[in-house]
Parts: C-alpha cells; structure tokens; sequence
C-alpha cells in the first residue's frame, strides 16, 4: 500500500497569508486569491523551495514597484482606479503571469523530486532538474522585467520609442521602450537569478562548491528578462492597440474609455486589439519559459 504524498502544511499557511493579503488590498479579486492560493501552493509544496520562493520574490517586488509615485503614473494613465494601477487581478490574470512556472514546480515534485533525497546536490541530481529550474526563471525573470520597465520605466525623463517607428511616443504606450525601462528590466531579471542563486545555496549546503553557476544564474537571468520584455514591447505594439486622450495628456488604460470616435482620443500607433496584456503576458511568458528550458537541457 502506497503511502499519501507529503502535504506541506507549512506551504499552505504562506499560500494562505499572500492570498489574503492580495485579497485585503484589493490587488486580488475573490478568485484571483483563490487562484493565488493554489498557485503558491503548487509552488511551496514542495521538497525544495526555490520554485515558490522565486515567484515570492517576484510578486513582492512587483507588487512594491506598482506603489512607487502612483500620483505621478496616475497623471500619464487613465484607469479604472488611478492609485492601483493594476486593479484587482483576477484568476485569469494570475494564471497568465504563473502557470509555466506552476507546471514547473509540480513536475519537479512528481519528476525529478520522488526520486532524490533531499541531500542530493539539486542543480545535478536529475536531467529534468536544470531544465526545470531554467524554466521557472525565465517565466519569473520575464514577468518582473516587464513589470519594473511598465511601471518604473514610464517614470523615464526620456520620452519613450515606438518601435516599429523609433519615434517619441506619450509614456505609457504599449510597444515604446525607454532607457530606464530597459535598464530595470535587466536588473530584474538579473534580480530573479540572484533569488534564485541565494536561495539553492541555504538549501543545499554541499552545492557551496559550484559557485559558478551562481554568475551564471543572474546573468542568464537578465538576459532572459531583457528579452521577455523586448518581445512584450514588440507584440504590444502590434497585438495591442494604444487610445490618447489629447483633453487629459493620459493614455487611456479603461477598456470602457477607449473610443476612437471622440473628438478628444486618438489612436498612437500600429496596434490592433488581439491581445489583452494578460494575453501578451501569458505569452512572453510561455515563450522565454520554453526558452528557459531549452538552455537548462542544453547544460
């Protein structure tokens, strides 16, 4: 008789604690907690917690970047709520930003991890080991590049460049890069990497003597950010359209304002309404997680 798989209580109270929390400050609706709840479970129930504390420090980092001069971003942006210019997330929205990364996590509980002990050095225990990790940075990696470049980088004295024309654009246009916003999507990547690095080192002791993958983790990490946020700029500026308010000086983010038949609103760009930027998300994310596990298979 099979025994039960471990239940990690410990992972369901910290699940717990950041869904209520996401959910108390209105960051989570009531099932993008719910759905939060599950994700980080995923994450945390875990042998190794690199895959959860990963994702942690990406969602407190983004979550620390959407507060920084929010008076100053709510003046460039129209929204549904200009001190949280993010909203509340949904379950939709939450999946988009982490279902690689959960894949990940659990296919390392019921892969690589049902046949380790926990001494085993982690980064060359198994194939599917790297591959797995690399994956999980690359979603993580992507997704705050991204999130310090929309939400730091619109902050740039520069104004931003289009990219399909290399031509100034108002901040907050979707497919415009700024040197700021370039600058802290590298670092957040690279921040992930770090995270990452730190945390294999507490929890595998004997991996202390293979510090070279620890500059290897942060700087694929930058890379793999850098370039989730590119290729978020580049389907932004053609999967998504951008409508200007030329009364308010604001781009308008309210899907319910964005009429190009007003007199005052004007479309910028080559954009066409394809995707949401949960779709444009959920994209990068799959795309530099697949490349992420490529370049781990590949070690």
């Amino acid at each position: 008789m099979s025994s039960l798989p471990p239940l990690y209580p410990s992972a369901a109270i910290v699940a717990t604690a950041l869904g209520l929390q996401g959910y108390r400050k209105r960051s989570l609706s009531l099932d993008g907690a719910i759905t939060a709840w599950l994700v980080g479970y995923g994450h945390l129930a875990n042998p190794i917690k690199v895959f959860g504390v990963t994702m942690i420090g990406m969602y407190l980092i983004g979550s620390r970047a959407t507060k920084v001069k929010v008076d100053v971003k709510a003046k460039l942006e129209d929204g549904p709520d200009p001190l949280k210019p993010s909203g509340n997330r949904n379950w939709i929205q939450v999946l988009s930003n982490s279902l690689p990364g959960l894949i990940a996590a659990l296919t390392y509980r019921f892969g690589p991890a049902s046949q380790l002990d926990e001494s085993t050095i982690i980064l060359a225990a198994h194939p599917l080991a790297r591959p797995l990790l690399y994956t999980s940075l690359g979603l993580n990696a992507t997704i705050l590049a991204d999130t310090l470049a929309s939400e730091l980088g619109i902050l740039s004295t520069n104004q931003p460049i289009y990219l399909p024309t290399l031509r100034p654009v108002p901040k907050g246009t979707n497919g415009a890069i700024s040197p700021l916003g370039t600058a802290v999507s590298v670092l957040g990547g690279g921040v992930m990497g770090l995270i990452m690095a730190l945390d294999l080192l507490v929890e595998n002791p004997v991996s202390r003597s293979q510090l070279g993958w620890v500059g290897e983790l942060i700087g694929v990490g930058a890379g793999l950010g850098l370039a989730g946020s590119l290729l978020d700029s580049i389907l932004g500026a053609f999967l998504q359209p951008t409508y200007f308010s030329t009364s308010t000086n604001q781009i308008l983010t309210d899907t319910s304002k964005k009429s190009p038949k007003d007199d005052d609103v004007k479309k910028i760009g080559y954009g066409i309404n394809v995707l949401s930027n949960s779709g444009v998300n959920f994209v990068c994310g799959v795309v530099m997680s697949g490349v992420g596990w490529w370049y781990g298979s590949k070690l």
